[in-house]
């Protein structure tokens, strides 16, 4: 008997821990997010799709509806689409945003692992997908002016300073930066007046009161590092907004908690 009831707890035990891992990790989620600025004349509907890291345990037919259902004016991809060493899946990705794209246009950076030429070349292909190298494109979304600037650094050194690669931004736009890695202390004073970013995973497993498991190198940084922790959400810096997307996908396994895979639009409105 004894035995017969230690079997089921372990059965259940396991269920239990399966369903947890489930919706933790396969279940997507949309989250919204406002932001004000006193440039736009009408409200922009930015849908925010990153780290991928495609997978074919994950429904991205679903991601690709979830979008859908945002309505959005435009759609910036934040890097990370397929893990470091999968170029076998890279014709996967460029289907999906080949999809995505149908929904609206595309502009789109890459990450620490997605850097692939062939990868980027494939993007080049897409007609409604704009890849943001070291780039910036002008865009008129319902009278609004945006100039949506791309950088593609995987890191940053200690003499980085993007006033050698552009121009101080124009105050008649909505300057918006996307940048895989979300690094303030390097771009933040540069004069944009948004940034996108992703990277984090929003580190992964957040735990009440400590939030992310995983930042910058450190454990349960909440407690161990001692700079600013930007891992998931919006975040005010003394001119700048920036936000940072948990993403969809995992790297290296699986191992969410609390930290739901996410697709987020973004509105930004007049103040």
């Amino acid at each position: 008997m004894k035995k017969r009831l230690v079997k089921f707890f372990c059965l259940c035990l396991t269920v239990l821990l399966l369903v947890v891992w489930s919706y933790n990790n396969l279940t997507l989620k949309t989250v919204e997010a406002s932001l004000a600025s006193d440039k736009a004349k009408d409200e922009i509907r930015i849908a925010l799709v990153s780290d991928l890291h495609y997978s074919f345990i994950y429904d991205n037919n679903e991601v690709i509806s979830r979008v859908k259902e945002t309505k959005p004016d435009i759609i910036f991809v934040l890097g990370d689409m397929y893990s470091r060493g999968m170029t076998g899946r890279i014709d996967n990705v460029i289907s999906f945003l080949e999809k995505l794209s149908d929904i609206a246009d595309i502009y789109a950076v890459t990450g620490d692992h997605d850097y692939d030429e062939e990868y980027k070349q494939k993007l080049d292909n897409i007609k409604n997908v704009f890849l943001l190298d070291y780039e910036f494109r002008d865009v008129d979304i319902k009278g609004n002016k945006l100039r949506i600037y791309g950088i593609d650094n995987v890191y940053f050194s200690d003499t980085f300073n993007l006033s050698n690669e552009f121009e101080t931004p124009p105050n008649d736009r909505i300057n918006i930066l996307l940048s895989h890695i979300p690094s303030m202390s390097h771009y933040g004073d540069f004069g944009f007046d948004y940034v996108f970013s992703g990277d984090t995973h929003g580190g992964m497993i957040r735990l009440p009161f400590l939030d992310g498991l995983y930042y910058n190198g450190h454990i349960l940084p909440k407690i161990t590092y001692n700079g600013t922790i930007t891992d998931k959400g919006l975040y005010e810096f003394e001119n700048t907004g920036l936000y940072v997307t948990s993403g969809i996908g995992n790297y290296p396994l699986p191992l969410r908690f609390n930290c739901r895979p996410e697709i987020c639009l973004i509105k930004i409105k007049g103040e």
